[in-house]
């Protein structure tokens, strides 16, 4: 059964080919065996869709903090997955919204992308489910900062607020999202012309809301709602279990969750604001010792240095560097190029594995 547990968990579509942790964090909240985090992490590193549908690896960024939202849907955030092949349904188009504060995704599938489709996708997703925010939040895109959508959100009573221009770090939250879910959806694209992205991309979201937040320790759901996702697994075991559950007044159910509710998006405050200051502190000692060694290669020769200064020189000991690849072992190799009329969005680059002779 721990197969079944793990590829329900991963490989279906409420799994989502989600990363070791949340894999873990979904299968420990039903279940539990002897070793599962060994089993967990060596089924994710196992899996071949993952393995080659992953994007290439980058260098982890240092982010100096950003705005700070303290209720759910307080502060959204915006940005349009362009250019996407054109599907049977006429959608080449994915515009995704985040709720800072909970983590929370929404993905809607668009074909005509201009400023007055793009104000009537936030109604409707955005508005019409969690009422008007306080702050949106986008990049320069000409559709976000068009006089139609900077008027929608002045009707809302919502302030609108940009990106500097070449900045992405502004707002990383949903930059880091929109790679998450366009992940997913290229490990689940079957159609070799790529015309099915719109048919899953909204059951994969609901996979990505529910898997654990590591920062907030809770799921995006759960913050929003109050309650977790049923999964169909937990449905089916369930049925297999003798008695019925307790039915409960509204009312007490209703405080009960509320008060629960409380609880948790106070926590995700707090750890969000913990975190994001260790981000900042992190972001500005990193640029002080960029500082300190531009200030050390203009410093003259000859020039007496600190005695700190030659300790940490001398530490700085250079050794040969370790062999990526050994003979016999097994390599991924990325390629860059796609076919003709593909997008790379949605393309696997990883191809392999191949044996290093």
């Amino acid at each position: 059964m721990i197969q079944e547990v793990l590829q329900n968990c991963h490989d279906s579509l409420e799994g989502g080919h989600q990363g070791v942790v949340r894999t873990y964090q979904r299968v420990k909240l039903e279940y539990f065996w002897i070793g599962l985090y060994a089993d967990a992490a060596k089924h994710v590193r196992s899996c071949p869709d993952c393995s080659s549908s992953k994007s290439r690896p980058h260098l982890r960024g240092h982010s100096p903090g950003n705005i700070l939202a303290e209720l759910p849907f307080q502060l959204v955030s915006m940005d349009f997955v362009i250019p996407l092949s054109t599907t049977r349904r006429a959608n080449s188009a994915l515009l995704l919204f985040q709720c800072s504060f909970t983590g929370f995704v929404i993905a809607k599938a668009m074909s005509n992308t201009d400023a007055l489709r793009v104000a009537q996708a936030f109604e409707e997703c955005v508005y019409r489910r969690f009422d008007a925010s306080s702050l949106i939040r986008h990049d320069r895109d000409p559709r976000f900062m068009s006089e139609v959508f900077q008027a929608f959100a002045e009707m809302m009573q919502s302030k609108s607020r940009a990106t500097l221009s070449y900045r992405p770090q502004a707002n990383g939250q949903q930059e880091r999202s929109v790679k998450t879910v366009i992940q997913s959806v290229r490990v689940y694209t079957e159609d070799p012309q790529q015309q099915d992205w719109d048919e899953i991309v909204e059951r994969l979201v609901f996979a990505i809301n529910i898997a654990m937040d590591t920062i907030r320790s809770e799921t995006p759901f759960y913050l929003v709602h109050g309650w977790d996702a049923r999964s169909t697994l937990r449905a089916v075991t369930s049925s297999l279990r003798r008695g019925t559950a307790k039915q409960s007044d509204a009312l007490a159910w209703r405080r009960e969750v509320n008060r629960q509710q409380e609880i948790a998006l106070g926590m995700a405050k707090k750890y969000q604001a913990t975190e994001k200051a260790r981000r900042a502190k992190e972001h500005n000692d990193t640029l002080s010792r960029q500082e300190h060694a531009t200030i050390t290669q203009t410093r003259p020769r000859g020039t007496p240095t600190e005695p700190r200064e030659e300790a940490e020189d001398s530490n700085d000991v250079t050794t040969s560097p370790k062999p990526l690849f050994e003979v016999g072992s097994r390599a991924w190799l990325y390629m860059e190029r796609v076919k003709p009329g593909l997008t790379k969005k949605l393309a696997h680059r990883w191809h392999g594995p191949f044996r290093i002779k």
